[in-house]
């Protein structure tokens, strides 16, 4: 007989219809899955030395009397409407990717505020046309799904007395009452695929707290906004009858749960592109004068795209050695002309490859992102070349007003008569 533990046969037998429950709350990402898996960060966002002004637009939308002002001690910016009718807004420059089957995590702080008669305040996830928001109206807290489906920007708002899990005023099963005065980490999860839930909550004592949520499965007929890609947005809004106000923007993060793949297709530009088949170099011929080579920029219609730095190769014909750089919001002298790129969301420069020297001089280098040196090692009748992998945290955007960021490679020569080629690769999100 076999050595071991002795094994004793057992039955088992269903009595009644065994029902498995889903995980639900906190332990569940948007899609009702585990949180197990490590989430990856797409955006964040803090105060420590100044107001972010490279990641952040802040305007005054409409009307007078508003204001922004950054504290450095408490790592934040407080907006302001006076006592008459204005708009102020701080809203990111860049919108973040949605990738479909991926739960989408929104985690904010500041102080909402406890409102007042005139005064909306709002902070979330959006723009004028779609998002998800929380908000005070005339003193009354309530969430929004903004959504331009339609066509017409319309606002889906549930106030804190109809909250579908959590009225939050002490009488939920959290019993917390929820002080909109104090600071707070606002939370959203949502899943897209155009028809998924959205639920929003507040972390309070390392606790996340649920109080509402949008199910749109087997309810709507159309996607429940027109695109998940989307910015973060802070703001404060007085009618005309309401007195001052503020709303305070602290920290912020764009995570996406379960990890992001970077699917998107690649692109390139380079200075002999649309050039009818002629190759055309830039004639770079003042010595520490920088010149525009190629500068992208987002399509008018394509602001909820993301667009990711790959790669930029800098090659001289002469035996020059040179500095390229990558600059975002150059001042460029001469006519330097964006035109749609074909199959893409991105409206692309060449610099000028006739004038000698090139008319499209750099007279303001705005943010220098990258740049480096190559030397000319081909002799007398060769040059130099270099291609280098790009990425950065900071990629291309638009300001509230619509203005897009551009991306420009320029080069500057160290020596005279410099012929250079350029071209830049970028990856499209959408």
């Amino acid at each position: 007989m076999a050595r071991g533990r002795s094994q004793t046969p057992f039955s088992a037998a269903t009595q009644s219809d065994q029902r498995v429950t889903a995980f639900e709350g906190p332990i569940s990402d948007a899609f009702g899955r585990l949180r197990t898996s490590t989430p990856q960060t797409i955006f964040d966002s803090k105060q420590i030395n100044d107001n972010a002004p490279l990641s952040w637009d802040d305007a005054e939308v409409s009307g007078g009397g508003t204001g922004s002002t950054y504290n450095a001690n408490q790592a934040s910016t407080t907006i302001t409407v006076g006592a008459e009718a204005g708009v102020r807004t701080r809203q990111t420059k860049m919108r973040f990717n949605y990738q479909p089957g991926k739960s989408q995590m929104i985690c904010v702080t500041g102080i909402l505020g406890v409102g007042a008669s005139g005064i909306t305040q709002r902070i979330g996830y959006g723009d004028d046309d779609n998002g998800l928001f929380f908000e005070t109206i005339d003193g009354i807290f309530q969430v929004n799904r903004r959504t331009k489906t339609s066509g017409s920007a319309v606002n889906n708002r549930t106030i804190q007395s109809n909250f579908n899990i959590d009225t939050m005023d002490g009488t939920g099963p959290s019993r917390i009452t929820i002080d909109l005065s104090k600071t707070q980490i606002f939370w959203i999860d949502f899943e897209w695929l155009s028809v998924g839930r959205v639920r929003f909550g507040f972390v309070i004592e390392g606790k996340l707290i649920y109080f509402h949520e949008f199910n749109h499965a087997n309810d709507l007929i159309v996607a429940y906004m027109s695109t998940p890609n989307l910015p973060l947005r802070y703001e404060i809004e007085n009618d005309g009858t309401g007195g001052a106000a503020e709303l305070t923007h602290i920290c912020t993060t764009v995570i996406s749960e379960g990890g992001a793949e970077e699917l998107g297709i690649l692109q390139y530009e380079s200075t002999t592109s649309n050039r009818a088949g002629s190759v055309v170099h830039i004639n770079a011929n003042s010595v520490d004068v920088v010149y525009a080579l190629v500068g992208i920029k987002l399509k008018a219609g394509f602001k909820d795209v993301t667009v990711k730095l790959a790669s930029m190769s800098v090659l001289a014909e002469t035996n020059d050695d040179f500095e390229w750089i990558v600059l975002l919001n150059p001042t460029i002298a001469g006519t330097f002309t964006y035109a749609d790129k074909t199959n893409s969301a991105i409206q692309t420069a060449i610099g000028d490859g006739v004038g000698d020297p090139s008319a499209n001089n750099i007279t303001g280098l705005g943010t220098v992102m990258a740049a480096g040196f190559a030397n000319s090692t081909g002799g007398a009748g060769g040059g130099g070349a270099i291609t280098n992998p790009l990425g950065s945290a900071l990629n291309l955007g638009s300001k509230i007003d619509g203005t897009q960021d551009a991306i420009v490679l320029a080069v500057r020569s160290l020596g005279a008569n410099a012929n250079v080629h350029g071209g830049l690769s970028w990856r499209e999100l959408s």
